[in-house]
């Protein structure tokens, strides 16, 4: 999957200007964001500065890319793949089909594209083309009633096992 996602990326920037970087480290902040909130944390928008001052294309931003070293790069990959790593550890505990979801994921970054070719707004952010859907990751996350029937199990078990010796104590931890 990394190797289609990583296609999609040479497609739409063959040759990255330092100010595509920028642009794409904002992006990778704003998803950040998007995770915060969809937890319920608040970052008090320091993140999202952030963020902007990259896709904006800030010269001091646009510089600090530009200028950065072998010794930063690796630290930088380092962290970028032990993201992904934590990513997918994440999904997994809370029963999510990370795999299914990411191609998902990755067909809809495709629909964005006109004629083979990417659109961008005025950011250089890959923009939403006319054939564009929207990712349906319905599917691909474990339901109440899926988290519901892991816990009825586990508490039949339970009870079987003489752990829970009265349906009513059964009950009351449902």
């Amino acid at each position: 999957m990394i190797k289609s996602i990583k296609k999609w990326f040479e497609t739409a920037k063959p040759n990255p200007t330092p100010e595509d970087i920028s642009v794409q480290i904002g992006c990778h902040y704003e998803e950040v964001c998007e995770m915060m909130s969809a937890i319920g944390d608040d970052n008090d928008g320091n993140l999202e500065f952030y963020a902007n001052y990259y896709k904006n294309k800030d010269h001091d931003y646009v510089n600090f890319v530009a200028d950065i070293n072998e010794h930063e790069k690796q630290e930088l990959l380092d962290a970028l793949c032990d993201q992904i790593v934590t990513a997918v550890g994440v999904a997994h505990m809370l029963g999510m089909d990370i795999e299914g979801a990411l191609n998902e994921v990755n067909n809809s970054n495709w629909s964005k594209f006109e004629d083979g070719k990417p659109v961008f707004n005025e950011q250089g952010k890959i923009a939403k083309g006319s054939g564009y859907f929207a990712p349906d990751l319905t599917r691909f996350i474990s339901g109440e009633k899926q988290a519901f029937n892991k816990l009825l199990d586990r508490s039949k078990k339970d009870i079987e096992q003489g752990k829970v010796k009265q349906i009513d104590k059964f009950m009351d931890e449902l």
